[in-house]
This record gives structure tokens, sequence and C-alpha cells, in this order.
């Protein structure tokens, strides 16, 4: 009785993981922006102190939370895989939670950078492609199905993504908006991500 609770407590830890990764997206990215805020406005909770320093560690902690939030990307599928813990909530929940870390995360960005149009076209396709198969999985009718396998060029898109997401947060402390070379390989990282993205959204909704 005690090994079977056991296992099928094991079986849930893959989709604890998940939802902490979604938790994670959220309170990271509006951590991010609330420090970006902080840091124009200087204004910060009294009971916080300094400004800087609460605006810096703020920062921080989106930084942590981005990269804590990707770590669980690889451990929640490796734990699936290796407890034979897959589950339908786990197939619905895991590509949301991708989805949620690196669009929260770009839309940030774009607001942090103003918005410019070069940024703001494959952030809102790459928005706009993930609602639509998030709505395509979830919605009763919808034209594709969780249990479709993930192919490589999506494998790849993911990835990219990530990278997309994550280069801001490691490059900030070098002025990475200030160097001309980082900032356009970075749109132009950002664009192949979104042509990418597209590519593989149309193929799912194909098959």
């Amino acid at each position: 009785m005690t090994g079977s609770r056991g296992r099928a407590m094991h079986r849930q830890i893959p989709n604890i993981l998940t939802i902490v990764r979604i938790l994670l997206a959220l309170a990271g990215a509006a951590g991010l922006w609330t420090s970006y805020q902080w840091s124009l406005s200087a204004a910060v909770p009294l009971w916080l102190g300094d400004p800087v320093l609460a605006a810096r560690s703020l920062a921080a902690f989106a930084v942590i939370a981005f990269i804590v939030a990707a770590a669980t990307d690889w451990l929640d599928g490796y734990l699936a895989r290796r407890w034979d813990a897959r589950s339908t909530l786990g197939e619905i929940l895991d590509p949301i939670a991708d989805k949620l870390l690196v669009d929260a995360y770009l839309v940030v960005y774009m607001l942090i950078l103003g918005t410019p149009i070069d940024i703001a076209v494959p952030v809102f396709a790459l928005v706009a492609r993930d609602a639509a198969m998030t709505a395509a999985r979830l919605l009763p009718g919808g034209t594709a199905s969780p249990s479709l396998a993930v192919s490589p060029a999506a494998k790849l898109k993911t990835a990219l993504a990530m990278i997309v997401a994550g280069f801001p947060l490691i490059a900030q402390p070098l002025g990475w908006t200030d160097n001309d070379v980082l900032l356009l390989a970075w749109i132009g990282a950002l664009w192949i991500t979104a042509a990418l993205s597209l590519l593989t959204a149309w193929n799912y909704f194909r098959k």
C-alpha cells in the first residue's frame, strides 16, 4: 500500500514541476518589468529600503526564475520518462509552460525597448502562434491533438526560443542594448525563431 502510494506521488512530481515553471515564468517576467519601472522612477515601497538595491534584487530574481524554470523544462520530461509518469495533463501543461516562459519574457523585453516595430512584429507573431496552438489543443473540436509527436523542427524552435528569451538576461550586464552588433544579432535570432514557429505551426495544423 505504501509502495503504491509512493509511486503515485512520484507520478505527480513532473506535473508539479511544470506548474512551478508556469508560476516562475509569470513571476519572473512581472519581476523584470517591475524592476525596470523601479529603476526609472525609484517609486519603490518604503519598506523595501534603497530603490537601487530593490530594483537590482528584483532583476536578479527575474534571472534566477528564468534559469530555474528552464531547468525544470528538462527535469520534468526526464522524470516523466524515468518513472513512466507521462499523463494527459502533463502533455497539455508542458507546452503551455514553455510558451509562457518564452512569451512573457519577450513581451517584457519588447516593452522595455520601447516596442520598436522590428521587435514587436516577431514577438506578436510568436505570441499569436502560441495562443492559436494552445487553443487548438484545449478547445472542443480543436484541429490539433496533444498526442501528435513533436517534430525535430518543433524541438529546434523550442530550444532556439529559450536561447532568444534568455540571452538578454545574461547580456544585460554587458550593456547589450548599446552594442549594435549584439542587438542586431538578437533581433535576427528573434525573427528566425518567429519564422520557425510559424512554419512548425503550419505543419502541425496541416497534419
